[in-house]
Formats: C-alpha cells, structure tokens, sequence
C-alpha cells in the first residue's frame, strides 16, 4: 500500500452533497416531479455526453466559451450536456417517427458548463425543464403557466409572481415606434432591464451606449411602463398598434392566456401581464414569461416561451414547442436560506441502542419492527457505552432513542427516550408506531 498522502481537495465550482442538502434537493425535485406528472408530462433523461455539433452554432459564441469539450477515446468531437434543451430537441428529432404528439416532456438532470465559478454559479448544477412539443395551441402556453405558480405554492412561496408578455408584440412595438429591425434584439435587452435599472437607466443606455433616437426610445418606453388592468392594457394596445398585424396576433394569444388563466381560478396575484419581458429572444417566437420571487430580491426562478422553429432545424420541417425551464439551484438556496423546509421529516427518527452484545438478538427484533412499520430507524452497530450511544443521537439529531435493556426484555418493553425533552417512558414496540405514525 503506497504510504503517499493524498490531498483531498475539489475542482472550483463543483461540491459535494452531504445529507441535509440531499433531502432539500431531493424535495424540490420531487415537488416538480408530481406536478409535472399531474399535467401530464412524462420524464425524459438524455446522455451525459453529445456530440459538440449539437449545440454548436444554437448558443451563441459566448456560450461556446463555456463548453466542456474534447476528443473521446474514438476521436469524436464531444462535450458535456450545456443545458438541456438542445438534447431534447435532438432526441425528439431522432425518434419523430415513434413519439406521440402532442409530447409533453420533463427533464431533470445535470448540466455542466466552465463558467467562473461564484455565488450561486457553479461548473456542474441541476437544470430542470417542462415542455410541450407539436401543438400550435396557447393553451398550453397557458397551462405551464398555470402549472409554474402551483409548484411555487407547494416549495411554500407566498410572494412571487408571473410575468408574461409576447415576442409578436415586442415585434410590433419596435416597428410602431420607427426603430431598425436590425436593433430590435439590443433595443430589447435594454427594456428587459426596466425593474434593475427603471425607466432612466434604459433611457440612458439606449440613448448613450447603443445610440437609439430619443423619439424611438420615448415611443417604446411609453408602451412598456404602461399599467393598469390586464383587460385595459390590451384593448388599449390593440387600438394603439392596430396597423400591425404581427402585434394584434401577439395581443390575441396573450388575450388567451388571461382568459385561461383566469377559467382555472389561478390568482389575479400570481401574475401579470409586464409588457418589457423580453427573454430569450433569439429563439422564442410568441408568448415569453418568466417567474420570480418578490422579497429578499431573489428575482428570476424561471424562464420560459413558445419557440417554434428550434426542433425543425434537426428534422427540415416546423416542429412547433412552448416550455421553459427552472432554477433549481437557486430554489434550493431560498429554501434553505429562510429555513423554509425541514430536512427532519426525512431524516433518521429512531436510534436502537446496543445495550448488551448478549441482547442483540432482541434489539434487531426491536429494530425490524420499526422498519416494517416504515418508521425510519438506525441499530447502533457497537455494544459501547450508553452514554456515547446517546450523544451519537444527540449530534445526528435523532429525535428519539430506544433502549433495549434487561429489565426492558424481561417486560417484553423498551425504553423510548426523547432526546429533546429528556423524558423516558417504558412501553411496547407497537405503542412507539402508533405515537410516531
């Protein structure tokens, strides 16, 4: 055996999970999973490595910059998964002959990308995505948008809210107000940037840096910070863009949406119609939301939109989308940081001591028992002192211990001791299932 130490250390923007972390994550994960499920969406897992032509030429050059790429053992071109999108439009392309449509997928899984590891951004995180493939219908650009707010409920969010708008009607905007097509996308990302920067900031960064007329701007601006009642807004938009036909398809779809939204009694709270949401806009080609929690200036946990002409670049023909994705990681920090979740109920909830290696026969007994019931349980391995079991369970958090002495089996009892209250009662197996159940 080689006497050379070797030191344990982790490569920057990767971790390692320990427990309560799992249970946290494990929670938000399977939280997405139900509700998914319930909307009809079904699970789909893609490799780990794909071919570097996949995403290459879909992401942009500074997303390329970031790719964990190299030759394989075969001296293929590969990488690891960027995101998950892509490969999903790479499976259903592949299989477009024996998938049922409409498709409703989900995807939870690993991600890798070489950013500068920071706060909040690591090298290696959890992607998770919902979408609906071959369907024109904004009804179910409607229903994610129902289904995001009720898995936000559920993690326990109370203040967070959904804002929706409509790259058709962005499109109008900038042709109502006199600006190039060709500033469209930078006119957009500057607007995106209204709730960080407010309508000043804007004002002066297309102004000064991308050297838009003060006309266009004070035409775009006043259409974006409009507010008033959704109903309102839109009637209003409708007469005010009503040369543009690409506008009004824009203002007819997010009509829908309202109106569906409003059919399945999701609360007028949970979302709004915010008319500078401007995401993704090299893909997206209609309805665009996004959600973000309202206090703690957490922002954006979501980012979602119709794109209909991403998975027809595989297959040569239109393969209508709408879906989007979630923060996960980001999710998982909130939670933990309001101690919004508690990772007991997941935890170990009895220890069985080892009081006598002459008992332990009783005490797997004991033990089996408490399984059978369901009832997480953990037999201390070592016949050491009580008191060293005791602190063990008080250092995990155990909340219970069962002492399984000789006096306990003469009695066909035990002893359950609460370790956060210090009491002790005698009693059966059976009567410890029934209190803890």
């Amino acid at each position: 055996m080689s006497t050379k130490t070797i030191t344990p250390r982790i490569l920057p923007g990767f971790r390692d999970f320990f427990a309560e972390d799992i249970y946290v994550r494990e929670f938000v994960m399977n939280t997405f999973k139900k509700v998914f499920e319930k909307y009809g969406y079904e699970p789909l897992e893609t490799p780990a490595l794909e071919y570097t032509d996949i995403f290459k030429g879909e992401l942009g050059e500074e997303a390329e910059k970031l790719f964990y790429r190299f030759k394989d053992n075969g001296g293929r071109d590969v990488m690891l998964k960027y995101e998950v999108m892509t490969p999903m439009c790479r499976a259903v392309a592949e299989n477009i002959n024996k998938i049922v449509f409409p498709y409703k997928r989900y995807q939870i899984q690993r991600v890798w990308r070489s950013d500068r590891p920071q706060k909040g951004r690591y090298r290696e995180f959890t992607q998770c995505d919902a979408d609906t493939i071959g369907s024109e219908s904004v009804i179910c650009d409607a229903e994610f948008i129902q289904m995001g707010i009720e898995v936000m409920q559920k993690l326990g969010f109370d203040k967070f809210r959904t804002n929706i708008s409509n790259r058709k009607f962005l499109n109008g905007i900038i042709q109502f107000s006199g600006a190039s097509v060709d500033d469209f996308i930078s006119i957009c990302m500057s607007i995106d940037k209204l709730p960080k920067i407010g309508k000043g900031g804007v004002k002066k960064e297309l102004l000064e840096k991308k050297r838009v007329s003060e006309k266009v701007i004070v035409e775009i601006l006043n259409i974006v910070t409009s507010t008033g009642q959704i109903e309102d807004l839109i009637s209003k938009f409708k007469i005010l863009l009503k040369n543009s036909p690409i506008s009004q398809e824009g203002l007819n779809e997010l009509e829908q949406i309202f109106n569906y939204l409003k059919n399945a009694g999701v609360k007028a709270e949970f979302y709004q119609f915010s008319p500078y949401i401007a995401r993704g806009l090299a893909y997206y080609t209609g309805p665009i939301w996004e959600t973000e929690i309202l206090d703690g200036n957490v922002g954006s946990v979501s980012g979602s939109g119709r794109y209909n002409n991403t998975i027809g670049k595989f297959v040569g023909k239109k393969v209508p989308a709408t879906g989007g994705s979630f923060g996960i990681e980001r999710i998982v920090e909130v939670l933990k940081d309001r101690k919004m979740f508690n990772s007991s109920v997941y935890a170990t909830k009895i220890l069985v001591t080892l009081f006598d290696a002459s008992l332990l026969k009783q005490t797997v007994e004991v033990a089996n028992i408490l399984r059978k019931a369901d009832v997480p349980t953990m037999l201390y391995p070592e016949a050491v002192k009580l008191d060293k079991q005791l602190k063990y369970a008080d250092r995990k958090g155990i909340p219970y211990v069962v002492i399984v002495g000789p006096e306990e089996v003469k009695k066909n009892e035990v002893k359950l001791k609460n370790m956060k209250t210090g009491e002790q009662k005698e009693m059966n197996v059976n009567q410890i299932v029934k209190l803890l159940k």
